[in-house]
Order: structure tokens, then C-alpha cells, then sequence
């Protein structure tokens, strides 16, 4: 028996029927301190029952209440927020089957990693790259807006012992960790992958063989003066020298974090950067994400073969949706919204309000459940047979549970509301073990007997295309907000172990208590010195959202996303600080 962690990682790792971590490459028998404490946050802060307005309730009681909140609005106005609280295929990405056939709003997943992958697809018509296999055949890399030690810690052991450059705004753990790091402005990643190609070109260090249009990819490289790159990125000519250096006589595996899309040009940063390889000749020579290269048909799983939702929202404006009242019905699984989505708190004022009817399913008392009008149990990965995969390696692994279920599962759950709203679909009713099959290519009673399989890359043979190109490259404006992982946590998961740690703010100047301020609004913090910090940068930990008084931090975010995935600008600029 296996059962592998399902969450948002890129390590998924993989155990024994004992918990512990399975002696495979590239798992290699060790676990992070959150695999570690599952066991022991299996039975903390649970949900126990179904509640309904913060008293005990019945199942039965909590689906006609929902169906009749249902029933009595339009569609549009109806919106299901589920999101990678938990990896696997049957948790996150099957259940909204019931809500495509009801044709409610849906979110577009947007929030993580979506801005790189559409960046990648423009060139490569996918954003597959290195896999753990590719990894130890470098001698090098380059890692680039990641923080690597703490979010990716099998790839970190992989390359530990090699030699390493770091790119950050700040200096990081893993760029004190690597052989030598390169701070650069934010915003500024755009204009840093430039100068290297534009250097690559000058000494005729590339190989134009991989790309399609080489000289309209120069043409638009040397549009950029020098001057221009340096006054960007705050590096001289001898640092771009260095990185371009390194390219051409290293040769690295470039790792490209998903913070960059989460930032300001942060589509075009992605875009360039991955460039960088094809220019001198390297295929696979980044690694992004690599689950849309899996041959994972995700939209099979979503029901999306036949039925669409009504309309689709950006993560970056469902906060704004709720505020002007085109959403009054919020239906959640495997997400924290009022942790993780932007303007946040418009959703805890909604609910409180009564705009907003909102129903969470979860295994915990997430922010996001407590304010919930009904809130219902499910079970932990540890508790329900799930298949779970990687956007890192490309292991399919069957989870079977290992201790008893509480609560319903998301499958269960759907079908018993489909029941109630009198949704007889196939799409809904679907055996999912065949959906499984049909969705992954693999055998699922070979599956369930091995306990996982590989699944076969998939890349394209294509030359890589350079357009399009930037059109226009923003500076960020004053302070900004860089938001990374904490080695503890998995964004909102674990405080039950680790603690909650409010409001803290790492910056250059200021240390006490004071504001953060936008046009938004503001939030009152913690400030916490850091001499490390270049001034402007605004340093918190992604897994402590919220201040000091409990409002969530994203409420001062804005509604701004990136302009080829979507994703949320959650390291906004136009911060003002205030000392209390």
C-alpha cells in the first residue's frame, strides 16, 4: 500500500503504508517538516459535524438548505471556489463536474502558476521542461525567483551540491545557500533575461537552431540600450556579463519560480527568460511546471467535454464581484478564499452582511469555514482513496487511505446535492475510477495494484517560436509587496502545528507596530527590521494573510492580473507604509 501527499507541491512525495517516505528517486526516503506532521494535524481543528449558521446540523438539513439557495438564484450569480488545498484528481478536479452541468460561474484558476504556463505555451505550445530525471545531468543552475529550499526541497537536494546562481529581489535562504546571487529591482526580470540574449548575440554565443525567427528575435533585443537594462534592473554591464558568461559556458538548467508570475510583467518575464535556453541550442533547459505536459486531460475531469460553466471569473476579481453583487452564492472545496484570493475581506463583508450565502467543505476550520452559513466535513488524503500527481515528476500515484474516513468525500457530497437538486447527468453520476482511466491513459486496476505509474512526457518537436514580444514593460511604483514560502507551511495549512503568526512585515526600516496602505485600504502590521532587505521591498511570509486585527493583508491588493494567464498581481506595487 502507497498513499502519496497531496499537496500543493512540486515534490508530491510518496509513502508507505507506515508513513513513511518511500526510498525513490527522487524522493530519496525523507519528507518536509509538513509531511512530517500529518499525522499528527490529522486530528486538530477538524470539522466534526455539518453546521448550519455555527449550529450542529444534519446532512440532509445542510443539502435542502443549499438546493433551495440554489434554486432561487440565477446561474451566473452562483460561483464554486476549489482550488490545490489537495492534489488529487478525485478531490479537486471531478467534483466540479455537478456545478459545469448546473452551469454556475467558475473561477479560472488562475491564481498560481497559470501566467507562466500560457507565457511558456506562446513559444514552446507547452511549458513542460526538465524533469527529476534531467536534473542530475547539470552541472549547474540558475534559479530564478524561487525559493527553492523551502517549496521544492527534493529539487533543492538534487542540486545542492552543484554549483548554483540565484536571482531574487532579495536575498533569499536559497540564494545565502547558492554559490552566488544577483539582487535585482522587482518588476525587473523582463529586462535582465534581455540583456543576457542581448549578450549572447553580441559575442555570437548562440545556436539558432531550436528558433524560428533568430533575427526577429535580435531586431527586438537590441531595441533595448544598456543603459535602459542597467537603470532596470539595478545590475551593471559586468553582472549581465557574468549571467550571460555562465549561459554560454555552463550551460545551466534554468528553474523559474512561480512568485515571477504573481509580479509585475511577470507573463513577460516568464516568456523571455525561458527563451534563454533555446537561444544557445538547449532543449529542455528550464524547468516551470510540468502537469500540462503529463497528458492529463483535466477538462474531461471537470466535466468540460459537455457541459460549460455560464461564465468564467478571475481569481484576481471574484473579491470584486462579490462587493458589486454579481456573486451572492459561493460554494467552496479545497480552498481558503478569504486566505488566498485578493480583496478578501469583500467576501467576509459580504457573508457577514447576508449578500452572500456561502457553503464550505473542508477536513478544517479554515478562516474561510468559520464564517461559512453552513459548513460540512470531509475527510484528510490520509482517510479517502484518491490519484494524485506531480507537477514536478511524472509519477500517477494511487492514494489509499490508511486511517478511518470522517466526513463525506467531494465525490460523495456532489452526487448527494445532485440527488437533491434532481440532476440525473451522466456527467455527475459517471463511475470515477472510468473517468480516472479515460482522463490519464493509464490502467487503473494496474493503477491500484502497483500503487503508481509513470506517466509518458509529452513534447512538442516543433521549432520554438520568439513571438510574440513584449509590447510594452512596466517599473513598479515605490514600495512593493513580495510575498514567499515559509518551510513550515503550505500557504493557510498547518498553523494547527506550527502556530499563526500575524501581520509580520520584514523590510529594510521599520520596526514595531504600524500600517500598510493602498487605495484599497489598510491593514495594521507588525514591522520587523531586516538589514538585508533592500529598501522598498516589503518581505511576508505567504502562510501568515492576515494582520494584526485579523483583516486579511490581499484586502489592500487591487484587482490586477497578469495579461496571458490571469494571475493575480499579488506582489503589488504603490505600497505606503505608516508608522504607528
Amino acid at each position: 500500500m502507497v498513499h502519496a501527499c497531496t499537496r500543493d507541491c512540486y515534490d508530491t512525495c510518496i509513502f508507505d503504508d507506515n508513513h513513511k517516505p518511500l526510498d525513490i528517486f527522487p524522493f530519496n526516503g525523507f519528507t518536509c517538516s509538513r509531511g512530517i506532521a500529518d499525522l499528527k494535524r490529522n486530528s486538530l481543528n477538524r470539522i466534526d459535524n455539518v453546521y448550519i449558521e455555527g449550529k450542529p446540523s444534519s446532512i440532509d438539513k445542510a443539502l435542502d438548505l443549499i438546493a433551495k439557495e440554489i434554486r432561487k438564484r440565477k446561474k451566473e450569480e452562483i460561483i464554486h471556489v476549489d482550488y490545490d488545498g489537495n492534489q488529487g484528481l478525485l478531490t479537486w478536479y471531478f467534483p466540479a463536474r455537478l456545478w459545469n452541468v448546473l452551469g454556475a460561474a467558475s473561477i479560472d484558476y488562475s491564481i498560481c502558476s497559470s501566467e507562466g504556463h500560457e507565457a511558456i505555451k506562446l513559444h514552446y505550445r507547452n511549458s513542460i521542461g526538465a524533469l527529476p530525471e534531467d536534473f542530475p545531468k547539470y552541472d549547474s543552475f540558475i534559479i530564478w525567483g524561487s525559493e527553492l529550499v523551502f517549496s521544492f526541497i527534493h529539487g533543492w537536494n538534487l542540486i545542492k551540491d552543484k554549483y548554483k546562481v540565484t536571482i531574487d529581489v532579495r536575498v533569499s535562504e536559497t540564494a545565502k545557500r547558492s554559490d552566488k546571487y544577483y539582487i535585482v529591482k522587482p518588476g525587473s526580470d523582463a529586462y535582465l533575461a534581455i540583456g543576457i540574449m542581448k549578450r549572447l548575440f553580441e559575442r555570437n554565443w548562440v545556436d539558432l537552431s531550436l528558433v524560428d525567427n533568430p533575427e526577429e528575435l535580435r531586431e527586438y533585443i537590441f531595441s533595448f540600450e544598456d543603459e535602459e537594462i542597467e537603470e532596470a534592473t539595478g545590475l551593471d554591464s559586468s553582472k549581465i556579463n557574468e549571467l550571460a558568461e555562465m549561459y554560454h559556458y555552463r550551460r545551466p538548467l534554468t528553474i523559474i519560480g512561480f512568485a515571477l508570475g504573481r509580479s509585475i510583467n511577470g507573463g513577460d518575464a516568464i516568456s523571455l527568460i525561458s527563451l534563454i535556453p533555446a537561444l544557445i541550442g538547449m532543449k529542455k533547459g528550464f524547468f516551470y511546471a510540468n502537469s500540462h505536459g503529463l497528458g492529463i486531460d483535466f477538462r474531461y475531469l471537470r466535466g468540460l467535454h459537455k457541459h460549460s460553466p455560464s461564465r468564467i471569473v478571475g481569481m484576481a476579481e471574484v473579491g470584486k464581484e462579490v462587493e458589486e453583487g454579481k456573486i451572492t452564492f459561493m460554494f467552496v472545496w479545497n480552498s481558503n478564499p478569504l486566505h488566498s484570493l485578493p480583496m478578501s475581506d469583500r467576501i467576509y463583508e459580504a457573508v457577514k452582511e447576508g449578500r452572500l450565502f456561502l457553503v464550505v467543505h473542508d477536513p478544517y476550520w479554515s478562516e474561510t469555514a468559520k464564517i461559512a452559513n453552513v459548513a460540512l466535513p470531509a475527510p484528510t488524503y490520509l482517510e479517502k482513496e484518491d490519484v494524485v500527481y506531480s507537477y514536478w515528476h511524472n509519477y500517477l500515484v494511487y492514494n489509499k487511505p490508511m486511517l478511518p474516513k470522517r466526513g463525506l468525500t467531494e465525490v460523495e457530497l456532489m452526487r448527494m446535492l445532485a440527488v437533491k437538486l434532481e440532476i440525473t447527468d451522466d456527467v455527475v453520476f459517471e463511475d470515477e475510477w472510468l473517468a480516472i482511466g479515460k482522463a490519464t491513459g493509464v490502467n487503473v486496476t494496474e493503477l491500484k495494484t502497483k500503487g503508481f505509474v509513470k506517466l509518458l512526457p509529452r513534447y512538442p518537436e516543433d521549432k520554438v517560436r520568439v513571438k510574440p514580444f513584449p509590447d510594452k514593460l512596466k517599473k513598479p511604483n515605490g514600495n512593493i509587496i513580495v510575498f514567499s514560502s515559509h518551510p513550515n507551511y503550505t500557504n493557510s495549512q498547518f498553523k494547527e502545528i506550527y502556530g499563526d503568526r500575524k501581520g509580520i512585515v520584514y523590510n529594510s526600516e521599520f520596526e514595531g507596530i504600524g500600517y500598510l496602505s493602498t487605495k484599497y485600504g489598510k491593514v495594521r502590521v507588525m514591522f520587523k527590521r531586516d538589514a538585508s532587505l533592500p529598501r522598498g521591498i516589503l518581505f511576508v511570509h505567504k502562510s501568515f494573510l492576515f494582520d494584526l486585527d485579523g483583516k486579511p493583508i490581499n484586502s489592500i491588493l487591487g484587482f490586477g492580473k497578469g495579461k496571458y494567464g490571469n494571475t493575480p498581481i499579488i506582489n503589488t506595487d504603490s505600497v505606503e507604509t505608516i508608522k504607528a
